[in-house]
Parts: structure tokens; C-alpha cells; sequence
């Protein structure tokens, strides 16, 4: 598990070290940390959300369109 910090905000995530990677650089797939009721109806979050991690301000100033691929961020390993 690790905790990756950008200036918006932080998540903790498993990781999996890849040598399809670039040195010093993270992948978060899109599309999860979405919330649904488990099965006691209390909500439960599969994965993280790079939007939450991505400030509004580092987009495309044409499209909008945020800069994943942009963002700074700190990787601290935590202890399971």
C-alpha cells in the first residue's frame, strides 16, 4: 500500500511496481473511486479518483480537460 499526496488532496492505494513505468512516475486508472451501498447499505469506495487529486486549475485552458499525466505528486509507502 502507498499514500499519494498531490496539493489537492491524498489517497492510500495498493501498488504494483512496473518497468513499463518511467522513473519517478505513477498511473492511477480512471474511472474508479466511486461509491456504492455494500451490502449492509453503508457506501463503499473501490480504488481512487485522479480527479480528486488533479486541482481545477491544471487543465487545458482551451478544452478544460484536466492534465492527468500533469500532475506532481508524493509516494510514501504505508505500513498494512
Amino acid at each position: 500500500m502507498a499514500r499519494v499526496t498531490t496539493r489537492t488532496g491524498s489517497v492510500e492505494v495498493p501498488v504494483e511496481i512496473h518497468d513499463g513505468l518511467q522513473p519517478g512516475h505513477v498511473s492511477l486508472p480512471n474511472g474508479l473511486g466511486l461509491s456504492y451501498p455494500g451490502p449492509d447499505g453503508a457506501p463503499v469506495v473501490t480504488g481512487a479518483a485522479p480527479n480528486e487529486l488533479t486541482a481545477a486549475g491544471d487543465r487545458d485552458p482551451y478544452a478544460g480537460t484536466p492534465w492527468h499525466k500533469h500532475v506532481p505528486a508524493r509516494v510514501e509507502a504505508v505500513a498494512v
